[in-house]
């Protein structure tokens, strides 16, 4: 009665030694496959909402620049329209008309202040491109309102032939954002 097993010369209290101790160690094991796998879980919800956080981040980030550019493209196309002419440019040189490029040296500093690292790889170039025209534009004014004395008819044309191919840049860049911060708010509801 002693012996369970006819192998073994193991007794019945030995067998329940040997049983509570298998028992024991996948005990311990289960425990530990249960551990890592919740683990596993709550990494994997981390990242999800990183990534979810990102996404909006992107999105938001596509939204301001979009507006920054409508603000910009608005702005140049209002200096655009002062400086229409070569007597409006000598007005507004010589403080005759009013004419504010002060809004488009904000908008300029706004671009500057954000960082390329924070924009989506998808608007990093139309970024550039903004910042380019921006400061072109403000560069071109300022050069036409401090030298409009010394300008010829030629070069007027070229400072009017300039402003209006960057008013068409402008254009395109925002177009450009609109599409993409569309894209990525599409995006960013899918997931």
């Amino acid at each position: 009665m002693y012996n369970l097993c006819f192998l073994s010369n193991l007794t019945s209290a030995e067998w329940a030694a040997w049983v509570q101790a298998l028992g024991s160690i996948a005990a311990i094991v289960a425990a530990a496959g249960i551990a890592i796998h919740q683990a596993k879980l709550q990494h994997q919800n981390a990242l999800n909402v990183h990534f979810t956080e990102r996404r909006t981040a992107q999105v938001e980030v596509a939204k301001t620049l979009f507006v920054l550019a409508n603000n910009a493209s608005e702005a140049m196309k209002y200096i655009s329209g002062i400086l229409d002419n070569r007597d409006s440019v000598y007005f507004v040189a010589e403080g005759r008309t009013s004419c504010d490029i002060g809004e488009i040296h904000r908008i300029n500093s706004y671009l500057n202040g954000i960082p390329l690292i924070s924009v989506p790889y998808s608007l990093v170039t139309n970024t550039m491109n903004l910042g380019a025209t921006v400061r072109q534009f403000e560069y071109e004014v300022k050069m036409a309102l401090e030298r409009h004395k010394q300008m010829d008819a030629n070069m007027f044309a070229n400072f009017f032939k300039r402003l209006t191919e960057m008013n068409t840049a402008m254009e395109t860049i925002c177009n450009s954002f609109s599409v993409e911060a569309k894209r990525l708010e599409a995006q960013n509801g899918e997931k």
